[in-house]
């Protein structure tokens, strides 16, 4: 199966996690991790015709990570879909995204035995299968019953890295113990540093190696696309999202049996570097900080 050297890096710069589909189409590239590479197959030629319409019916019919985009705003409740399809504003940062990974090339190297590729990359001491890692998404128990966990898995089979969101589905202990290895933790300080604690050291309690701080959401933020998917969704949203912080995280496991009343926002709006500097002193092992 041929793969598109720019829609390739569209989707490392575009993509949530890895779908099954694009990782059979890597894989028919090269085995992760050092296996021996397949020569590319026309098999598909060969194949009889199959009616496949604008939308995938099966994972196995995608030719690229952009092929699920449609078959998730036809199967997602519309609010779901704008949380995970949103940019900021008029999505200017996704167009912004795009446009500047454009501009990076896949440098091609010719007559070189392509039977074995090593895709690894070692980064703070630790080696994965490819550059490729799940960056955090929140909330995944509204997309999936099995939510991060799942994931975890995924990456387990795929030698991936991947980093859970403060506000995950799936606590940081079931996620490590799905992927059968560390990940990373991304935090959300909140704006009580006694809870931010508390989050810490249950993250590098549970094996951590790297917190990621996300510093982007200080001044929140304009999700239109979100929004305008929101006014064509008929459920009552209220039902599962009451207003009040202590409401909103209840359902979060990494908040389970923390006093979050006096916490009024996830996002830690008085951060500033004296606020990182402290930080690095709780945390023991590496600090990543994030911003889109």
């Amino acid at each position: 199966m041929a793969i598109s050297r720019r829609r390739f890096l569209e989707f490392l710069s575009a993509s949530l996690v890895v779908a099954p589909g694009v990782a059979r189409a890597l894989a028919g590239l090269s085995v992760l991790g050092g296996g021996e590479a397949l020569a590319q197959s026309y098999d598909v030629l060969r194949q009889a015709p199959a009616n496949v319409g604008p939308v995938i019916a099966d994972p196995s019919q995608a030719l690229n990570v952009f092929d699920f985009e449609p078959a998730a705003k036809q199967a997602l409740p519309p609010a779901h879909y704008g949380y995970l399809a949103t940019g900021i504003d008029g999505d200017a940062t996704l167009r912004a995204n795009r446009e500047g990974f454009d501009k990076y090339r896949i440098r091609v190297r010719r007559l070189i035995d392509a039977r074995r590729i090593d895709t690894s990359v070692t980064i703070f001491g630790e080696t994965w299968a490819s550059p490729i890692a799940l960056a955090p998404v929140s909330s995944q128990g509204a997309f999936h019953p099995d939510a991060e966990a799942a994931v975890a898995r995924a990456a387990k089979a795929r030698g991936h890295q991947m980093i859970l969101s403060t506000v995950g589905s799936t606590s940081i202990e079931e996620v490590i113990k799905e992927r059968g290895a560390p990940v990373w933790f991304m935090l959300y300080p909140t704006d009580d540093w006694m809870v931010t604690e508390a989050l810490v050291r249950r993250a590098e309690k549970a094996g951590a190696p790297a917190i990621v701080l996300t510093v982007d959401r200080q001044g929140g933020r304009n999700t239109e696309t979100r929004f305008r998917e929101r006014r064509l969704d008929t459920r009552t949203c209220t039902d599962c999202h009451t207003p009040g912080f202590k409401n909103e995280v209840s359902r979060k496991p990494m908040f389970d049996n923390l006093d979050v009343s006096t916490v009024t926002n996830l996002y830690g709006t008085g951060m500033d570097w004296g606020y990182v500097k402290r930080l690095r002193g709780l945390v023991r092992g590496r600090l990543v900080v994030k911003a889109s």
